[in-house]
Parts: structure tokens; sequence; C-alpha cells
């Protein structure tokens, strides 16, 4: 349903593919990209680690069209970054994740996600602050057996735009495009883009992203290709520098050349993490 946007740091998804929170110095609005906190003079980490433990509830766990099944799954996962400043208004960024996927019901939808990356963003100053970013992510899904369901790497390039309102506020838009090589190759897709969102601080503890995108799909697999509407809202808490909650709602609309794949699904859920900055 979901993809993590390229240009910053790899992120976990959820069964539906929809991206796991996560907060740093940068926002990630769960794959609908990047947005800086409206802070003056803030310092961004250059080592970053996190560990998150959540539980969802989806309305459609099969992305079906008919005879929806609605189902809990549970979700803990890892992760590691560096973030170099290489030059001038250039950030390089390499990482990892590690995932693994628990549903109450379904079993057979239980997997591990594994994944690492690289990409460089670079904000030129002559573009009024928008980020051109290019990135490359390799990705293992892996059935509760350890049995390999997909490996994938995708090939991401973009832009993004952040609009400050004020300290506490900012809008966000952008555009990325990503070229997949996937095994098997029945599962290879492309996928375009467009992104707009709504970031807020709105207390020294508690910060909030409104997001929708737009995205076009074309698959391998028998000329398919997909229309796919999302919009997500996360709020998080901040307890301290270390530990944070969230909670999360996002809808995705589906709408295929075969009908087969048309879909509507809601998920929300909430969790904790973990966060260590160096």
């Amino acid at each position: 349903m979901f993809q993590s946007t390229p240009g910053a740091k790899p992120v976990a998804v959820d069964a539906n593919g929809t991206a796991l929170a996560d907060t740093d110095s940068y926002s990630e609005d769960d794959s609908l990209g990047a947005q800086a906190i409206l802070k003056n003079n803030v310092k961004i980490p250059t080592l970053f680690f996190s560990a998150d433990t959540s539980l969802f509830y989806t309305s459609n766990a099969a992305l079906t069209r008919r005879d929806e099944t609605s189902d809990e799954f549970f979700v803990t996962s890892a992760a590691a970054s560096w973030t170099p400043h290489i030059a001038p208004g250039v950030e390089a960024q390499v990482g990892a994740h590690a995932s693994i996927f628990r549903y109450d019901r379904i079993s057979v939808l239980d997997f591990e996600d594994l994944g690492a990356g690289a990409g460089v963003t670079w904000t030129p100053r002559n573009l009024s602050g928008v980020a051109l970013f290019a990135r490359y992510d390799f990705t293992e899904l892996l059935d509760r057996h350890s049995n390999e369901i997909l490996s994938d790497h995708q090939f991401s390039f973009g832009a993004q735009k952040t609009i400050p309102i004020s300290r506490a506020q900012a809008f966000f838009t952008g555009l990325v495009a990503s070229a997949g090589i996937s095994d098997p190759h029945s599962d290879q897709r492309d996928q375009l883009s467009a992104f707009v969102g709504y970031h807020c601080v709105l207390t020294r503890s508690i910060d909030a992203d409104l997001s929708y995108r737009a995205s076009f799909y074309r698959y391998n697999h028998d000329g398919r290709a997909d229309i796919n509407q999302a919009v997500a809202a996360n709020v998080r808490y901040h307890f301290n520098e270390l530990f944070e909650a969230d909670v999360f709602l996002t809808f995705a609309d589906n709408r295929s050349n075969s009908s087969a794949f048309d879909y509507g699904v809601l998920t929300c859920g909430g969790g904790v993490g973990l966060r260590l900055r160096f």
C-alpha cells in the first residue's frame, strides 16, 4: 500500500507496505517524505539507532476486493543509520533495518523484513530550499520459516520542498520515481508518486503529521497498472530524548486495470520506541 519515500533513512513497513513511524531531527511521515522539524540551529545527529514495538489493526489484511477480513498484527523492528555531511548542502546516508510481523488470526501472512540502503540528498542554494535525492535500497522478505518470499532492488530519484509557515508548522510536497529489480520477476514494479502534507509541533512533547499521496504503479505481471491514493495521520509523544510513543491512522484506495486488485483498507495502531542519536 505504502512504500518508504527515498531520500531519508530506511524505515520498516507493515504487511500492507505502510511505513512505520519514526522520528529524528527529521520526521518521516509514513512513506510520504521527510520534513525538517522547524527549530533554530538544530544539530542533525550523524549516527542513529532505534527499536520499536507496535500493534496494528487492519480492515483488509489480504487487500482483497471482496470478502474483506480484518486482523491485528504485531511488529517489532530495529534500525541503524549513518548520516554524514559530505559537503555544504550535501548529505549522504547509509542504513539497515530488520522487522518481524506476526498476525493474530491469518498467520499465513507472517513475515520478516530485512533491508539496507544508501543515498544522497542535495539542497542547492539557488532552488529555494528544494531538496534533490537519489537512493538505492535492497529489501528481502522471508516467511515465518525463513524461506525467501521476495528480494527487491529499488533505485529512486526525487525532489521535495518544505514550505515553513511558522517555527512550529510547515507544508511539504514532492515527487519520487522508483524503478525496481525483483525476484520473482513477476512481482517487479516501477512507481511514480506525488505527495503533499502538513507538519505541526503542537507542544514541546507532541508533534503531528497529515499527508496525502497519489501513486502510479506499473507491474511486470500481465501488464498490471494501479492508481493508489492514501491519506495518513500520525501523532507522536516524546517522553524524553530516548523514548517516544505514537498513534497512526491511514486509509488507502487502490484501482487497477485488473479489477481483482481493486481494494480499500483502513489501518490504525500505535507503539513505543527507543531512539539513540550521536
